[in-house]
Protein backbone atom coordinates (compact mmCIF):
# COMPACT_ATOMS: atom_id res chain seq x y z
CA UNK A 1 0.00 0.00 0.00
CA UNK A 2 1.52 3.53 -0.92
CA UNK A 3 0.64 6.03 1.02
CA UNK A 4 1.46 9.65 -0.43
CA UNK A 5 -0.60 12.47 1.04
CA UNK A 6 -3.09 10.88 2.81
CA UNK A 7 -4.00 8.94 -0.88
CA UNK A 8 -3.83 5.32 -0.85
CA UNK A 9 -3.59 2.08 -3.49
CA UNK A 10 -0.99 1.06 -5.64
CA UNK A 11 1.59 3.60 -7.51
CA UNK A 12 -0.87 3.67 -10.77
CA UNK A 13 -4.16 4.46 -8.71
CA UNK A 14 -2.35 7.27 -6.42
CA UNK A 15 -1.22 8.97 -10.11
CA UNK A 16 -4.97 8.54 -11.71
CA UNK A 17 -6.97 9.75 -8.20
CA UNK A 18 -4.68 12.66 -8.10
CA UNK A 19 -5.34 13.38 -11.70
CA UNK A 20 -8.53 12.97 -11.60
CA UNK A 21 -8.96 15.46 -8.50
CA UNK A 22 -7.23 18.04 -10.56
CA UNK A 23 -9.28 17.37 -13.39
CA UNK A 24 -12.68 17.25 -11.05
CA UNK A 25 -11.12 21.34 -10.03
CA UNK A 26 -11.84 22.26 -13.53
CA UNK A 27 -15.56 20.29 -13.80
CA UNK A 28 -17.15 20.02 -10.50
CA UNK A 29 -19.94 22.47 -11.90
CA UNK A 30 -20.37 21.07 -15.10
CA UNK A 31 -23.82 18.62 -14.69
CA UNK A 32 -22.99 16.21 -17.16
CA UNK A 33 -19.77 14.68 -14.58
CA UNK A 34 -20.07 12.98 -11.09
CA UNK A 35 -17.28 11.78 -8.57
CA UNK A 36 -16.41 10.44 -5.11
CA UNK A 37 -12.52 10.45 -4.86
CA UNK A 38 -12.10 8.11 -7.55
CA UNK A 39 -12.19 8.53 -10.93
CA UNK A 40 -14.22 11.27 -12.64
CA UNK A 41 -17.25 10.07 -14.68
CA UNK A 42 -20.46 10.60 -16.53
CA UNK A 43 -23.29 10.58 -14.31
CA UNK A 44 -26.00 9.29 -16.82
CA UNK A 45 -25.69 9.00 -20.66
CA UNK A 46 -25.46 11.72 -22.76
CA UNK A 47 -25.41 11.97 -26.81
CA UNK A 48 -21.83 11.71 -27.20
CA UNK A 49 -21.14 9.40 -24.59
CA UNK A 50 -18.40 7.11 -26.15
CA UNK A 51 -16.28 10.39 -26.86
CA UNK A 52 -17.09 12.05 -23.47
CA UNK A 53 -15.76 9.12 -21.78
CA UNK A 54 -13.14 7.91 -24.42
CA UNK A 55 -11.49 11.73 -23.74
CA UNK A 56 -11.53 11.40 -19.26
CA UNK A 57 -9.96 7.77 -19.67
CA UNK A 58 -7.13 9.23 -21.69
CA UNK A 59 -6.80 12.45 -19.02
CA UNK A 60 -7.45 10.40 -15.71
CA UNK A 61 -7.01 6.52 -16.81
CA UNK A 62 -10.30 5.61 -16.69
CA UNK A 63 -14.02 6.96 -16.56
CA UNK A 64 -16.84 5.31 -15.77
CA UNK A 65 -20.65 6.20 -17.02
CA UNK A 66 -23.45 5.37 -14.23
CA UNK A 67 -27.03 4.35 -14.90
CA UNK A 68 -25.90 3.04 -19.12
CA UNK A 69 -28.24 0.51 -20.03
CA UNK A 70 -26.85 -2.90 -20.28
CA UNK A 71 -28.01 -3.45 -23.23
CA UNK A 72 -26.85 -0.84 -25.11
CA UNK A 73 -23.33 -1.92 -23.56
CA UNK A 74 -22.18 -4.13 -26.46
CA UNK A 75 -22.20 -0.87 -29.18
CA UNK A 76 -20.92 1.49 -26.79
CA UNK A 77 -17.88 -0.97 -25.90
CA UNK A 78 -17.23 -1.80 -29.86
CA UNK A 79 -16.73 2.16 -30.54
CA UNK A 80 -14.40 2.54 -27.35
CA UNK A 81 -12.38 -0.76 -29.04
CA UNK A 82 -12.55 1.08 -32.27
CA UNK A 83 -10.79 3.95 -30.96
CA UNK A 84 -8.17 2.00 -29.68
CA UNK A 85 -9.68 2.17 -25.43
CA UNK A 86 -10.22 -0.74 -23.07
CA UNK A 87 -13.38 -1.72 -21.37
CA UNK A 88 -14.79 -2.94 -17.97
CA UNK A 89 -17.90 -2.57 -16.30
CA UNK A 90 -19.66 -3.44 -13.10
CA UNK A 91 -23.30 -4.52 -13.00
CA UNK A 92 -25.12 -1.21 -11.42
CA UNK A 93 -26.85 -2.20 -8.08
CA UNK A 94 -30.15 0.31 -6.99
CA UNK A 95 -31.96 0.88 -4.12
CA UNK A 96 -34.03 3.36 -2.77
CA UNK A 97 -36.75 3.25 -0.15
CA UNK A 98 -36.36 -0.38 -0.36
CA UNK A 99 -32.58 0.28 1.05
CA UNK A 100 -33.70 1.73 4.07
CA UNK A 101 -36.63 -0.11 5.10
CA UNK A 102 -34.03 -3.07 5.01
CA UNK A 103 -31.71 -1.74 6.38
CA UNK A 104 -33.94 -0.64 9.51
CA UNK A 105 -34.93 -4.01 9.70
CA UNK A 106 -31.79 -5.35 10.15
CA UNK A 107 -30.60 -2.89 12.44
CA UNK A 108 -33.82 -4.46 14.33
CA UNK A 109 -32.79 -8.01 13.77
CA UNK A 110 -29.28 -8.16 14.51
CA UNK A 111 -26.59 -6.59 16.63
CA UNK A 112 -22.37 -6.52 16.43
CA UNK A 113 -20.88 -8.51 18.59
CA UNK A 114 -20.24 -7.62 21.92
CA UNK A 115 -16.13 -6.83 21.47
CA UNK A 116 -16.56 -4.48 18.48
CA UNK A 117 -17.58 -0.97 18.92
CA UNK A 118 -17.57 1.84 15.59
CA UNK A 119 -16.11 4.80 14.17
CA UNK A 120 -16.94 7.32 11.49
CA UNK A 121 -13.59 8.91 10.12
CA UNK A 122 -13.29 12.58 10.37
CA UNK A 123 -10.87 15.11 10.55
CA UNK A 124 -9.19 14.08 13.84
CA UNK A 125 -9.03 10.50 13.03
CA UNK A 126 -5.52 9.68 13.77
CA UNK A 127 -3.56 8.60 9.94
CA UNK A 128 -2.37 5.52 10.87
CA UNK A 129 -5.86 4.38 11.89
CA UNK A 130 -7.16 5.16 8.36
CA UNK A 131 -4.16 3.50 6.87
CA UNK A 132 -5.20 0.32 8.62
CA UNK A 133 -8.76 0.93 7.42
CA UNK A 134 -7.50 1.03 3.95
CA UNK A 135 -5.66 -1.81 4.07
CA UNK A 136 -8.07 -3.98 5.03
CA UNK A 137 -10.08 -2.58 2.17
CA UNK A 138 -7.08 -3.21 -0.32
CA UNK A 139 -6.96 -6.84 1.35
CA UNK A 140 -10.02 -7.65 0.21
CA UNK A 141 -9.87 -6.23 -3.39
CA UNK A 142 -11.29 -3.13 -2.48
CA UNK A 143 -9.73 0.38 -4.36
CA UNK A 144 -9.90 2.55 -1.56
CA UNK A 145 -10.64 6.53 -2.48
CA UNK A 146 -8.43 9.58 -0.73
CA UNK A 147 -8.92 9.97 3.29
CA UNK A 148 -10.34 13.38 2.71
CA UNK A 149 -13.46 11.44 0.83
CA UNK A 150 -13.54 8.52 3.49
CA UNK A 151 -12.97 11.52 6.53
CA UNK A 152 -16.06 13.11 5.13
CA UNK A 153 -14.17 16.56 4.28
CA UNK A 154 -14.79 16.16 0.70
CA UNK A 155 -17.54 14.77 -0.80
CA UNK A 156 -20.19 14.78 1.73
CA UNK A 157 -20.31 11.27 3.63
CA UNK A 158 -18.84 8.70 5.94
CA UNK A 159 -17.06 5.93 6.54
CA UNK A 160 -17.78 3.41 9.76
CA UNK A 161 -15.10 1.11 10.82
CA UNK A 162 -15.72 -1.90 12.97
CA UNK A 163 -12.85 -1.82 15.58
CA UNK A 164 -12.08 -4.83 18.42
CA UNK A 165 -10.57 -4.77 21.46
CA UNK A 166 -7.36 -3.85 20.13
CA UNK A 167 -8.64 -1.09 18.22
CA UNK A 168 -7.87 -2.91 14.97
CA UNK A 169 -9.96 -2.48 12.05
CA UNK A 170 -12.26 -5.21 11.20
CA UNK A 171 -14.79 -4.30 8.98
CA UNK A 172 -15.41 -1.32 6.67
CA UNK A 173 -18.75 0.29 4.90
CA UNK A 174 -18.79 3.95 3.28
CA UNK A 175 -21.53 6.20 1.15
CA UNK A 176 -20.52 9.38 -0.21
CA UNK A 177 -22.89 11.93 -2.27
CA UNK A 178 -21.32 11.54 -5.77
CA UNK A 179 -23.48 13.55 -8.55
CA UNK A 180 -24.59 16.94 -9.49
CA UNK A 181 -26.31 19.08 -7.08
CA UNK A 182 -28.93 19.70 -9.69
CA UNK A 183 -29.21 16.63 -12.09
CA UNK A 184 -31.63 13.86 -11.66
CA UNK A 185 -29.75 12.03 -9.75
CA UNK A 186 -28.52 14.48 -6.90
CA UNK A 187 -29.96 12.42 -4.11
CA UNK A 188 -28.23 9.05 -5.24
CA UNK A 189 -25.37 8.38 -3.34
CA UNK A 190 -22.16 5.60 -3.52
CA UNK A 191 -22.61 3.03 -1.34
CA UNK A 192 -20.67 0.52 -0.83
CA UNK A 193 -16.34 -0.53 -0.04
CA UNK A 194 -17.53 -3.21 1.93
CA UNK A 195 -14.73 -5.17 3.81
CA UNK A 196 -14.34 -7.62 6.66
CA UNK A 197 -11.32 -8.75 8.08
CA UNK A 198 -10.93 -12.72 7.29
CA UNK A 199 -11.44 -13.93 10.38
CA UNK A 200 -14.44 -12.27 11.91
CA UNK A 201 -16.13 -13.15 8.53
CA UNK A 202 -19.67 -14.56 9.14
CA UNK A 203 -20.35 -12.33 11.83
CA UNK A 204 -22.87 -10.40 9.55
CA UNK A 205 -20.70 -7.67 10.58
CA UNK A 206 -20.53 -6.14 6.94
CA UNK A 207 -24.16 -6.51 6.74
CA UNK A 208 -25.04 -4.33 9.78
CA UNK A 209 -22.01 -1.95 8.71
CA UNK A 210 -23.60 -1.17 5.12
CA UNK A 211 -26.99 -0.82 6.95
CA UNK A 212 -26.08 1.26 10.09
CA UNK A 213 -24.56 3.44 6.53
CA UNK A 214 -27.88 3.22 4.65
CA UNK A 215 -29.86 4.74 7.48
CA UNK A 216 -27.62 7.52 8.46
CA UNK A 217 -27.23 8.41 5.04
CA UNK A 218 -30.99 8.69 4.68
CA UNK A 219 -32.11 10.46 7.97
CA UNK A 220 -29.20 12.43 8.65
CA UNK A 221 -28.22 13.22 4.95
CA UNK A 222 -31.30 13.28 3.10
CA UNK A 223 -30.34 10.09 0.71
CA UNK A 224 -32.95 8.92 -1.55
CA UNK A 225 -30.98 6.24 -3.78
CA UNK A 226 -27.89 3.96 -2.94
CA UNK A 227 -25.43 2.85 -6.06
CA UNK A 228 -22.58 0.25 -5.91
CA UNK A 229 -21.01 -1.32 -8.30
CA UNK A 230 -21.17 -5.49 -8.70
CA UNK A 231 -18.92 -7.87 -10.85
CA UNK A 232 -21.07 -10.17 -12.32
CA UNK A 233 -19.84 -13.05 -10.55
CA UNK A 234 -18.83 -11.58 -7.24
CA UNK A 235 -22.04 -13.35 -5.87
CA UNK A 236 -21.24 -12.68 -1.93
CA UNK A 237 -21.83 -9.35 -2.20
CA UNK A 238 -24.77 -9.63 -4.42
CA UNK A 239 -26.45 -11.66 -2.17
CA UNK A 240 -25.40 -9.15 0.80
CA UNK A 241 -26.67 -6.00 -1.23
CA UNK A 242 -29.91 -7.81 -1.76
CA UNK A 243 -30.27 -8.15 1.65
CA UNK A 244 -29.77 -4.77 2.22
CA UNK A 245 -32.44 -3.90 -0.80
CA UNK A 246 -30.41 -2.74 -2.90
CA UNK A 247 -30.91 -4.76 -6.48
CA UNK A 248 -29.44 -5.74 -9.73
CA UNK A 249 -30.97 -3.15 -12.39
CA UNK A 250 -31.26 -3.12 -16.36
CA UNK A 251 -28.13 -0.56 -15.54
CA UNK A 252 -24.06 -1.09 -15.52
CA UNK A 253 -21.40 0.72 -14.74
CA UNK A 254 -19.61 1.18 -18.32
CA UNK A 255 -16.28 2.09 -17.75
CA UNK A 256 -13.95 3.05 -20.50
CA UNK A 257 -10.02 2.54 -19.86
CA UNK A 258 -6.69 4.22 -21.36
CA UNK A 259 -3.90 1.38 -20.40
CA UNK A 260 -1.67 3.37 -21.40
CA UNK A 261 -2.17 5.93 -18.75
CA UNK A 262 -3.40 3.98 -16.58
CA UNK A 263 -1.14 1.51 -16.46
CA UNK A 264 -3.22 -1.33 -16.16
CA UNK A 265 -6.33 -2.37 -17.95
CA UNK A 266 -8.79 -2.41 -15.20
CA UNK A 267 -9.56 0.56 -13.20
CA UNK A 268 -10.21 -1.73 -9.90
CA UNK A 269 -7.48 -4.20 -9.78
Amino acid sequence: MTDDGEYYGSPESVAAMKRSAALWSLVRDDPRFAFYGRLVGLSQPVENTAEVIGALARLQGGSPCYFFPKSEVPALFSELDRNGLSTDRHEHFFGDETAYTAAKGVLSDYCLPSDLSVQRLDDATPGRFVADAVALMESCGVMPVPAAYLRGRQGRGLCLVATDGDDKPVAVATSIFMHPAGGPHAKTVFWGMLATRPDRRGQKIALILGAQAIVHMWEQEGARGFMTGVRQDNVSSAALCNRLGVADTEWTYAVCVDPQTLGRKSVTK
